[in-house]
């Protein structure tokens, strides 16, 4: 049949057309493409195509891949890459709505951003998880009778745990819980606003009005 490829015009043809197909077939896929963020907006970002070539390839609005129970704080300038699927995601991504079907998209429309990690951007600890943000962290529980929460952020620390909380800020610490508060700051330790440099203790026996008698137990 080789032998007779020159010869049977119609072969030759199919040959073409098969060829023609599948590289048709090829460049409607996806493409996995360096890319640069340059907007974001919620869960969702537009990215710009790190590439250089015969085409110009247009900016696109995709969802990243992160799910809700672990939030990246993704920045404008942050890199990574486009990750296709093989079927429509604005049904999942609020992109559009509706459901997946296996009809062939374009190949820019069903693309999920990945970020790509930096030679120049080192963990603090490689054996240590790290989280970090321009505005620190929030860390709740979303179920449960007893909410808690522990928040950083530029302006200090603060769990929270039902009516009990405690907060580390540049002034101080205050710690509040069982309807009484605690704080430590510049002027010394107070127990629902009273110090407790200043406290006085009972003159007994005999009459009198309560007096300092001795030194606060330290």
């Amino acid at each position: 049949m080789a032998d007779n490829y020159s010869k049977l015009p119609l072969q030759r043809s199919l040959n073409r057309v098969a060829i023609a197909r599948a590289a048709q077939a090829i460049e409607d896929t996806g493409n996995a493409l360096p890319c640069r963020v340059t907007k974001v907006s919620g869960a969702i970002v537009t990215v710009e195509f790190e590439m250089q070539g015969t085409w110009t390839l247009p900016p696109v609005t995709i969802p990243k891949a992160e799910s809700p129970w672990i939030r990246s704080p993704t920045q404008v300038g942050d890199k990574g890459v486009t990750m296709p699927a093989d079927a429509y995601l604005g049904g999942i991504s609020g992109l559009g709505g509706g459901t997946a079907d296996f009809r062939r998209r374009g190949n820019l429309s069903a693309l999920v951003f990945v970020p790509v990690s930096n030679a120049g951007s080192a963990p603090d600890d490689p054996n240590a998880a790290q989280v970090c943000g321009p505005n620190g962290m929030i860390a709740r529980t979303t179920q449960g009778a007893t909410p808690s929460s522990c928040v950083v952020n530029q302006n200090g620390v603060s769990m929270t745990y039902g009516g009990a909380s405690l907060s580390l800020t540049a002034t101080g610490i205050v710690m509040s819980f069982g309807g009484h508060t605690i704080t430590l700051d510049a002027s010394g330790l107070s127990i629902d606003g009273s110090s407790y440099a200043n406290h006085t203790h009972g003159y007994f026996p005999g009459p009198g009005s309560k007096t300092q008698t001795d030194p606060p137990i330290n």
